[in-house]
């Protein structure tokens, strides 16, 4: 398959469309556990995004693994509760890190070998974010978004929020650390973390930015001590193909 196997230094970014697949495609590789907790959903497009974010983890991991979607070792772990939730896990012999996201129509899964991973999506708000902003970012962080032009601070804040939320969820501590003492770079800058308040190094962290699509913002952190990680993305339009070895990535 033209899919590499995943090297030390690379990342890979999956994107779906929780729209584009049957539900029966997405129930059809999902585990036991997968579907319970999809019934518990409410909201058709909530109980669709977890669908769809279960099955592309499911299917781009078998892709790296070279096995069948419904035998990828698929774990969720909770560190507040025994329930079956959280971050995922791939219980293989060798490490394959994995994230996932989403936000409206836009469902993220990143996998490396590099060490620990989060990717984090998220709709660019269309309404003032004036109250986000005061919760979300520091001083200095309000000063730095403060001096961009109004209409360019919907996008500004919501590129610094995926970049909190992508180190956070690498860590595994996601937003049980208050965000406003992550501080990240500014949304014109190049992403990088600053400083937060964990016993890690934050040069040991690195982030890159990713294109999900106009109206979304993007944001993949590795913990890892290699000074290049490359990340390619990918549609999961290839994934039928992939192992006929026909898949080509998007632009990275």
């Amino acid at each position: 398959m033209n899919d590499p196997a995943l090297k030390t230094g690379e990342c890979h970014v999956w994107w779906a469309d929780p729209r584009d697949q049957s539900i029966d495609t997405l129930l059809s590789v999902l585990s036991e556990r997968e579907l319970e907790r999809a019934a518990t959903y409410r909201r058709d497009q909530d109980r669709r995004r977890f669908l769809t974010a279960s099955w592309l983890l499911r299917n781009a991991a078998a892709a790296q693994l070279g096995i069948s979607p419904a035998d990828v070792p698929v774990e969720r772990r909770c560190p507040d509760c025994v329930k079956p939730h959280g971050r995922p896990y791939i219980l293989t012999e060798e490490p394959l890190h994995a994230s996932i996201s989403h936000s409206a129509n836009r469902v993220a899964v990143a996998l490396t070998v590099a060490g620990p991973v989060g990717v984090d999506v998220e709709e660019v708000p269309t309404a003032p974010v004036s109250e986000l902003v005061r919760c979300a970012l520091s001083k200095a962080e309000q000063a730095v978004l403060g001096v961009l032009p109004e209409d360019e601070q919907q996008a500004g804040f919501a590129r610094m929020w995926v970049c909190k939320e992508a180190v956070l969820k690498a860590t595994g501590h996601g937003l049980r650390i208050p965000p406003d003492k992550v501080e990240v770079a500014g949304p014109r800058e190049e992403p990088e973390l600053l400083s937060w308040p964990l016993d890690i190094a934050p040069a040991t962290v690195r982030i890159r930015a990713l294109d999900p699509g106009e109206g979304y913002a993007g944001m993949v952190a590795v913990l890892t001590d290699h000074q290049a990680i490359t990340v390619t993305q990918w549609d999961a339009s290839a994934l039928r193909d992939i192992f006929l070895s026909s898949a080509a990535p998007i632009a990275a």
